[in-house]
């Protein structure tokens, strides 16, 4: 290698790499996406080898541009971190912070904490991203995760935030118009709503047939908002946890008081991300926010 690449170059590297296509990148990085080939080419010609595996699908990396990504990011968080302190912002706590959670945690938990924090901090930016499935850390569509499957492999800080737990709900139509259920051996003459299992949500979510096998399903959908929404409606029973179920009056507990599922929730960054301020404000806002919400989530052993 005649000389060592540009870290501009780097930094379009590791956006490509997150997002997966260069038109994307060069949205995120606002400069055209000619620019963004351009400086791809040049640097797998200055390394000499090939970063992406490229398809009209988008840029898949090769084992080469897969070796590199660890590397690239430790150049970069070092250089937030080198920019945190030099510009004397060690004390300020600004710029965005993406965060992945499951979608009824990030709309019900999360998002009604972002006021106050807003105006303690308002040079922190938030973008959220509540979603069925869980985001990437690996690919960085975020920085921090909440999710119910923290990451096995990586250089990832994960921490257990909490244990949800679900409970069996229907709409007081539904009780009142269907066979009662005194136990829970009553429950599999009765129609569900679930969730899409099609790989379009996570696996962890696969909670019903827990509690029943051959569940009969009249609806299914990848959002539990919408299941919610339902099964208000009269749809069937619905197993949530309190976040969602108490949101209205609409809905009553079948069985009071008796946990049906429980699930760990956890919380996950890249380790070099939280030596930054602006990381590690988030990461520890989430985690006190669970701790004082000890009737939604029961704190783990």
């Amino acid at each position: 290698m005649s000389e060592l690449p540009e870290w501009n170059d780097l930094r379009v590297f590791l956006t490509v790499a997150r997002l997966g296509t260069i038109s994307q990148a060069g949205e995120r990085l606002n400069i055209e996406h000619s620019t963004v080939s351009r400086r791809i080419d040049r640097l797998e010609e200055k390394l000499a080898v090939v970063l992406f595996d490229r398809r009209r699908s988008g840029y898949t990396l090769t084992d080469a541009g897969r070796r590199l990504i660890p590397h690239a990011e430790k150049m970069e968080s070092a250089l937030l971190e080198a920019v945190e302190q030099d510009m004397g912002k060690e004390s300020a706590i600004e710029g965005t912070v993406r965060v992945g959670t499951p979608e009824a945690f990030g709309i019900h938990v999360l998002a009604p904490s972002l006021a106050s924090l807003h105006a303690g901090h308002p040079g922190l930016h938030i973008e959220l991203m509540a979603q069925p499935q869980f985001p990437s850390l690996v690919t960085r569509e975020v920085e921090i995760l909440v999710t119910l499957e923290p990451p096995q492999t990586g250089r990832y800080k994960v921490a257990r935030l909490g244990q949800v737990e679900y409970f069996l709900y229907c709409s007081p139509g539904y009780r009142d118009t269907h066979p009662p259920i005194q136990a829970l051996g009553d429950v599999a003459g009765h129609q569900f709503v679930d969730y899409v299992h099609d790989g379009s949500v996570s696996d962890r979510y696969r909670i019903l047939n827990e509690l029943t096998p051959n569940p009969q399903r009249s609806f299914t959908t990848t959002s539990v908002l919408a299941q919610r929404t339902a099964a208000a409606a009269g749809l069937g029973l619905v197993l949530l946890t309190p976040y969602v179920a108490q949101q209205g009056k609409d809905l009553v507990c079948v069985f009071p008081g008796q946990v049906l599922m429980t699930r760990s929730l956890w919380i996950a960054a890249p380790e070099d991300l939280l030596k930054i301020r602006r990381y590690r404000f988030v990461w520890d806002h989430i985690r006190h926010l669970i701790d004082r919400q000890p009737d939604l989530f029961r704190r783990s052993a």
